[in-house]
């Protein structure tokens, strides 16, 4: 794993997301659904393995950066969701989506640097392929963990270099790096803040992972 990326790394990832893949992102939300396509849905089907993770229904679940929501309609065919994207494309075609299998959710446009729910509003705050676009990984984290209730928690899957430290999954990832993607680990990230984290790594040549972090419990006064 990489550790801390330069100011001058951030400054460069951050204008490709902003000058490229952000508004691509918005305007073109359904093209993405094309890459599942192409791929045989097998994008989608390493999304669902974050389904291993979450706690048995019922549970108000929080999802951070739906895209075009082929996940989402599966989380709300079984939970109480919520949704959060930055990209008001994504959410009006999660909207359709839902709506076409006659589910509800309450999604919202926004930055997952200021989640527009309460402290303690939900069991699981889910985020799949999302958080390594986050420049400010930190105060995103921080969101997620503020809007989980003690004993919820935080499920982050992404793609990234391989605990083995395999080359082909080491190449994938300074790919997605080139395209404006930052490669993290997040047990770090989740233990500075007082998480119990725990990691697994999947996919083809380990290079996807999930990080399950569990909030801590408050002490009784």
């Amino acid at each position: 794993m990489h550790g801390t990326p330069s100011p001058s790394i951030v400054r460069r990832r951050s204008a490709v997301q902003r000058r490229f893949w952000s508004p691509v992102y918005d305007r073109f939300a359904g093209a993405y659904d094309a890459v599942d396509w192409f791929t045989g849905d097998y994008t989608h089907a390493l999304r669902l393995h974050a389904l291993d993770f979450l706690p048995a229904p019922p549970a108000r679940v929080l999802e951070v950066g739906m895209g075009t929501g082929k996940l989402h309609v599966v989380l709300a065919s079984r939970y109480n969701t919520a949704g959060l994207d930055l990209a008001p494309g994504m959410v009006r075609r999660t909207q359709r989506r839902l709506a076409q299998l006659g589910s509800r959710s309450a999604l919202a446009v926004g930055t997952a640097y200021a989640i527009p729910w309460p402290s303690d509003a939900f069991d699981v705050v889910l985020s799949t392929f999302a958080f390594s676009a986050f420049v400010n990984a930190g105060v995103a984290l921080d969101e997620m963990v503020r809007v989980t209730r003690p004993g919820g928690s935080v499920v982050i899957v992404d793609a990234g270099e391989a605990l083995d430290g395999n080359y082909k999954a080491h190449l994938l990832a300074r790919c997605w790096e080139a395209m404006g993607d930052f490669m993290r680990d997040e047990v770090p990230l989740m233990a500075t803040r007082g998480l119990e984290a725990q990691r697994v790594d999947y996919g083809p040549w380990d290079c996807v992972h999930v990080t399950v972090g569990v909030v801590p419990e408050r002490e009784s006064v």
